[in-house]
């Protein structure tokens, strides 16, 4: 019976010949220099311990040991049952990447989406099959639904938690959520500066710098971030600008109690955008449609129109409050306010025969503006029942969010293009209307649960939430969904937790979602609408372990949902039969041996439609964009015969992906290869960092995404990347 969408409610043998050679050489030395001086000979059994390296860090291995999830605040993995993958800051860093598509490359459960140089400058991922974004993107644990690129440069780590997360967040999409981490104040003075290039030619600068306030007492400290790049991309006639500001403030107002504030501004400008490409007049839901190959294509050739452009501001501002109020409770609280615009025109491509001909289609749109208020409220407390230790968790999340639009303006520009020599068109003249529709969701979510230590071995965590989404619209119906609802539902979780020796855990879970309805695409009969809330059920097995000096982790997991989707028959986006997904996904991290990393892992994914009613042929379907397989893997060694170089590896494969709900076409899948060089030495006892990379340096011509009602788009080219950074 189907469900319905809602209720409503390693080198040890060379080191001691070495320092055996050494001991003898010293020997033979002093005997030669004076043969009746007998030396004088301590023995001791103590040993020079090294400090454990920064969680993190290269020389950790990029390992991290613990991660913040939600309500239950910051805990270690090895204590949570879910699958979670933490990209440190070191990484992204070392890897020179400045967007979320590259940034999690190394994780092999999150496949990329949205490139940020396309109209929507957005960049989104898919989490086990499903989309990740608005309630699945997160800053420091508060919601922060972002219609442009999110910064980097002021993030500590990104981590992404796979699977279902109503219990811990409320709302959510089924697949997992992305939470950014801010680089936090400093208690000790730092500072440092880089510049470089990277796309091909844009450049930047980026100055880090924070530590305590003078005459504090080292009660107020401070973390600073500046940033700006400009430059040509890869794109032939492209250009990109980008200025990004970021301040956070702790201040120590009593023992165990610190208030936190936090302010960023962005503003980005792209000229000359992407250009996506839809074939046979764009209808991907028949049966002969053929993606064409990507080996015709050069994605340095700007296949739209150099006066294509996206615009965007950001503007994100908060403050935290955490204190133990005794030995038994803390509070921990925080608001945060974002407000931004974004206002754009672009291009789409519809390739007319198998001679590369296309024609262009123009669109310009209003400006449009958002606005998030987002905040929580938490009381955490710690006792014990019987002989079992309690660690409760209970409170609010919530989110307000509103969206205003106007009406986008479409027009067939004249002429023709070929993909070998993309025509220049002149630009249309358009009048622009105001933005006068508005969309305002409340997502209100009530959650209780509780970490229950039965002995050292066994644990459990169980919890319960209540959500309500309260969505309202208004204005003119024709550039934004007018759905209106009002819905709530209790969403239970319950896991088990065993460790059979400290180093490596096990656990089995139980949880249910709630989801927001996904918006029909454009080109559908009912484009814009947002479908009614859904419930979703997921079951879980892992195993996480340390080995040595890698993190190693492992998961089964199954997920079933509502499926919505654009049904060939009649072009009507709607809520028809359930979406299954289950798979296995494996991932590690550290160090191999002393000089060797290793970060990567694979997902295996069946996903498929069932029980769909209005159209039965597409039962077992793989649903569109879903890459059944993916896997990473990135190196670095440490040269030993060069002291501070370091060299890097990185393969990346993609699965081939549906394109229609018919499974007719493909993308096909691909491999791309990335490689670098970092030297790092002391200069003036400052730590010096000069780093090059190159990405997809066999210059793999690839799709990299489908985008409903756009087309296709095509993965970057070969594209080097350098900096130089200097450390205090």
């Amino acid at each position: 019976m189907e469900k319905p969408p809602f209720h409503c409610p390693g080198t040890m043998l060379r080191g001691a010949a070495f320092f055996t050679l050494l001991l003898l050489w010293s020997v033979g030395a002093t005997c030669a220099k004076a043969e009746t001086e007998l030396p004088e000979v301590q023995v001791t059994d103590k040993k020079e311990v090294k400090p454990p390296a920064k969680e993190g860090s290269a020389e950790s291995g990029y390992r991290s040991d613990s991660a913040s999830f939600g309500a239950l605040g910051n805990i270690p993995l090895q204590d949570t049952p879910f699958s979670t993958n933490v990209t440190p800051g070191e990484l992204i860093e070392n890897r020179q990447v400045h967007t979320l598509f590259d940034a999690l490359l190394t994780n092999p459960t999150v496949t990329n989406l949205m490139s940020s140089n396309t109209y929507s400058s957005m960049s989104r991922v898919m989490i086990r099959g499903f989309t990740a974004a608005d309630q699945d993107e997160l800053r420091d644990g508060l919601v922060d639904r972002s219609f442009t690129a999110p910064p980097l440069e002021n993030v500590e780590r990104i981590e992404v938690m796979n699977g279902l997360s109503s219990f811990l967040y409320g709302f959510s999409e089924s697949g997992g959520l992305i939470n950014y981490v801010s680089k936090q104040p400093s208690p000790k003075p730092l500072a440092s500066v880089a510049v470089g290039q990277y796309g091909g030619g844009i450049n930047y600068a980026h100055a880090d710098f924070g530590g305590p306030i003078p005459y504090t007492n080292d009660r107020l400290t401070t973390r600073f971030n500046a940033y700006k790049e400009s430059g040509d991309t890869y794109i032939n006639g492209s250009y990109q600008q980008r200025t990004l500001l970021s301040s956070a403030l702790a201040y120590k107002l009593l023992p165990g109690t610190v208030l936190k504030g936090d302010i960023y501004y962005q503003k980005l400008d792209i000229q000359g955008l992407q250009t996506y490409f839809n074939a046979n007049g764009g209808n991907w839901t028949g049966k002969n449609i053929i993606v064409p190959s990507a080996s015709s294509f050069d994605p340095s050739l700007q296949y739209g129109q150099s006066y294509t452009y996206d615009s965007s501001e950001k503007a994100l501002m908060g403050a935290g409050l955490e204190s133990k109020l005794s030995d038994h409770f803390t509070f921990r609280g925080a608001y945060r306010f974002g407000t931004m615009y974004r206002q754009y025109q672009y291009v789409d491509a519809t390739l007319s025969d198998n001679a590369g001909n296309y024609s262009e289609s123009f669109t310009a749109t209003p400006r449009q503006h958002e606005w998030t208020h987002s905040e929580y409220a938490l009381i955490d407390a710690s006792f014990d029942t019987w002989k079992f230790r309690n660690k409760l968790t209970f409170g609010y999340v919530g989110t307000d969010y509103s969206y205003k639009r106007g009406t986008d303006i479409t027009k067939a520009l004249a002429g023709s293009s070929n993909i070998d020599s993309p025509a220049s068109i002149a630009e249309p003249s358009v009048t622009l209307g105001s933005s006068n529709t508005y969309q305002q969701q409340f997502y209100d979510n009530y959650v209780l649960g509780d970490r229950v230590e039965f002995t050292d071995y066994l644990s459990a965590m169980l919890g319960v939430c209540y959500g309500q989404l309260v969505q309202k619209a208004w204005g003119p119906a024709t550039s934004i969904s007018t759905s209106t609802f009002n819905q709530g539902h209790f969403s239970p979780s319950v896991a088990l937790i065993y460790k059979p020796v400290p180093q490596v855990s096990t656990y089995a879970s139980y949880m249910q979602g709630l989801a927001n309805g996904g918006t029909a695409p454009t080109g559908s009969a009912n484009a814009t609408q947002i479908l009614g809330p859904s419930v979703s059920d997921q079951y879980e097995v892992g195993v996480k372990t340390t080995l040595g000096n890698m993190n190693l982790a492992a998961a089964l997991f199954y997920i079933d949902v509502v499926n919505d989707y654009v049904d060939p028959s009649d072009n009507v986006y709607k809520a028809d039969g359930r979406e299954v997904h289950k798979g296995i996904e494996v991932t590690a991290s550290g160090k191999i041996i002393d000089h060797l990393t290793f970060v990567g892992g694979f997902t295996l994914l069946r996903a498929y439609v069932d029980n769909v009613q209005s159209n039965p042929s597409l039962n077992g379907n793989i649903p569109i964009n879903v890459p059944e397989q993916q896997a990473r893997a990135y190196f670095e060694y440490e040269l030993p015969f060069v002291p501070h170089l370091t060299a890097s590896l990185g393969a990346n494969y993609y699965g081939k992906r549906p394109v229609d709900s018919a499974n007719a076409n493909y993308m096909p899948d691909a491999t791309t290869f990335d490689t670098g060089l970092r030297y790092q030495p002391l200069i003036l006892d400052h730590k010096a960092t000069l780093i090059l990379n190159v990405s997809n340096f066999l210059d793999r011509r690839y799709w990299t995404y489908y985008r409903s009602g756009d087309g296709l788009l095509l993965g970057e080219p070969r594209l080097f990347a350098f900096s130089a950074k200097v450390d205090w």
